[in-house]
C-alpha cells in the first residue's frame, strides 16, 4: 500500500477513443510518474524506464494506451482509457505504486551561501576534549564531496531537500539528518522560495554551517541530508516515521544504484532551535532512533525555552551525544578547579564547553574586542556549527 495518495485536478486520456479529456500537463506528469512506479505485470510501466513522448498529442495518445492496458489488466469494470479524479482506476494505481516521495533534480545544485566563506575548520579534532586552547587550520588530506538535491512530495511538508557525501563513495556509513534553525527571526533573509531552497539548504552544506567541509576533513563516509526549511520547520522529518524511513530508502538506493539493503546507522544533528525538532525526532521515530549512532546539539542550550532537553536518555541507549555550548558553558566549581578536570567534568554530562578563553586561536577571535555586542551574544553561537560537527564524526566510532 502507498504511504501517499496522489490525485489529479481533471480526467486525463481519451474517453472510449472519442472524447479527449483536459490533460493537463501537471496532471499528465502526475498520471505517467504513478504508472512509472507500477510493474508492467500489474499494467505499469516501470521496466520502461520512464520514456514518454515529449509531442502533446503523442503523449496523450500513449498515456490513454497506458491507461486501456492498466484498467484491462487488473480487470476493472469500465475500460474507458480515461483517469477520472478520485475514480476507481487513480485509487487502485495509488495503491499499487511503489513509493517515490523524492525525484532527484538533474544536475549538481547551483548552493550559495550568505557570504561567509573558507571559515576556520578545526584541527586536531579528537583532542578537544583535553586541550583547552582550540587550534584550528588543515591538518589532512580534504577529500571531494558531491552533492544532489531532490523535489519531495507534497506529504513531506519540505519542498526539496540536499544531500553531500565524499565523491566517489556509494554505500555510505551513515546518514546525517540535519535539522536546521528555525528562520522566522529572519523572515525578510529568506523571503523568496529561491532563497529557502538555494541558501537554506546551502547554508548548512557549504555555508556557514560548512556540512560538506567537515565531513570531508572528519574521514568518515556519512551523506549529509539537509531538508529545506520552512516557516513551520522541516516538514513532517522530525515526527513521521514512516515516510522519514522511505526516504532515507529512496536515498540509499540512489547512491546505491538500486541496491537492496537495509538502512546503514544514522545521526542526527540540530543549530540553535533545532534542537527541539532533533528531540522530536528522536520521540516520535523509536525504530529510526534504534539505529541512531550519533547526536549532535549546536548550541541548543543558548536557546533558554529548551533548555531541559537534556538527551541524556540518547546517551544511556547506546548513542554517542555530544552538546557544544557556548555562552551556556557550566562555570568552573572553583577559582582553583583544573581544566582538564573542569572538561572531564562537562564530558560526564554530555557537554562540550567552549566558553571564550578556548577560542583564543581562532583567526576571527578579535571580533570579541571590536565588536563587543556581537561578542557577547551570538560570536561563539555564530561559530560553533562552523567547526564542531567535525569533532562529533571523528569521534563517533561506530560509522
Amino acid at each position: 500500500m502507498s504511504l501517499t495518495y496522489t490525485n489529479i485536478t481533471s480526467p486525463v486520456g481519451i474517453r472510449n477513443s472519442q472524447t479527449t479529456m483536459a490533460n493537463t500537463p501537471r496532471d499528465l506528469a502526475i498520471v505517467t510518474d504513478l504508472f512509472d512506479r507500477i510493474p508492467m505485470a500489474n499494467g505499469g510501466s516501470a521496466e520502461l524506464f520512464g520514456v514518454w513522448a515529449i509531442n502533446r498529442d503523442d503523449l496523450i495518445a500513449e498515456v490513454t494506451a497506458q491507461i486501456i492496458t492498466f484498467q484491462t489488466a487488473n480487470g476493472l469494470p469500465v475500460i474507458d482509457g480515461v483517469i477520472d479524479p478520485g475514480g476507481g482506476t487513480l485509487k487502485l494505481m495509488n495503491t499499487l505504486a511503489e513509493d517515490r516521495l523524492i525525484t532527484r533534480m538533474p544536475g549538481e545544485p547551483a548552493w550559495e551561501d550568505w557570504g561567509h566563506k573558507a571559515l576556520p575548520q578545526l584541527s586536531n579534532s579528537k583532542l578537544l576534549e583535553i586541550v583547552w586552547e582550540l587550534t584550528f587550520g588543515a591538518d589532512g588530506p580534504q577529500r571531494a564531496m558531491s552533492s544532489r538535491a531532490y523535489e519531495c512530495d507534497k506529504a513531506l511538508g519540505s519542498p526539496h531537500l540536499g544531500i553531500g557525501w565524499p565523491a566517489g563513495v556509494t554505500r555510505p556509513s551513515a546518514y546525517l539528518i540535519y535539522f536546521h534553525h528555525s528562520i522566522g527571526q529572519e523572515a525578510a533573509d529568506y523571503a523568496s522560495a529561491e532563497v529557502r531552497f538555494k541558501k537554506g539548504i546551502g547554508d548548512y552544506l557549504i555555508g556557514r554551517m560548512r556540512g560538506l567541509d567537515q565531513i570531508s576533513w572528519s574521514g568518515k563516509n556519512v551523506c549529509m541530508v539537509v531538508p529545506e526549511p520552512t516557516w513551520g520547520g522541516q516538514g513532517v522529518f522530525d515526527s513521521n516515521e514512516p515516510l522519514v524511513t522511505e526516504v532515507l530508502k529512496e536515498i540509499d538506493a540512489d547512491l546505491t544504484g538500486g541496491e537492496s539493503r537495509e538502512l546503514p546507522p544514522l545521526l542526527v544533528a540540530s543549530y540553535s532551535d533545532g534542537l527541539g525538532r532533533l528531540n522530536n525526532f528522536m520521540n516520535s521515530c523509536p525504530n529510526l532512533r534504534r539505529l541512531v549512532r550519533g547526536a549532535y546539539d549546536f548550541d541548543g542550550l543558548y536557546v533558554k525555552r529548551l533548555s531541559d532537553i537534556t538527551l541524556a536518555g540518547w546517551a544511556k541507549g547506546g548513542a554517542r551525544v555530544y552538546r557544544y555550548v557556548g555562552n551556556s558553558s557550566p562555570g568552573f566549581l572553583s577559582k582553583n578547579e583544573d581544566k582538564l578536570a573542569y572538561l572531564n567534568r562537562c564530558l560526564h554530562q554530555s557537554l562540550i564547553p567552549l566558553p571564550k578563553g578556548r577560542w583564543a586561536n581562532h583567526p576571527h577571535f578579535a571580533e570579541f574586542t571590536t565588536n563587543a555586542a556581537w561578542a557577547a551574544s551570538w560570536w561563539m553561537h555564530f561559530y560553533i556549527p562552523s567547526c564542531m560537527l567535525r569533532h562529533g564524526l571523528a569521534n563517533t566510532d561506530s560509522i
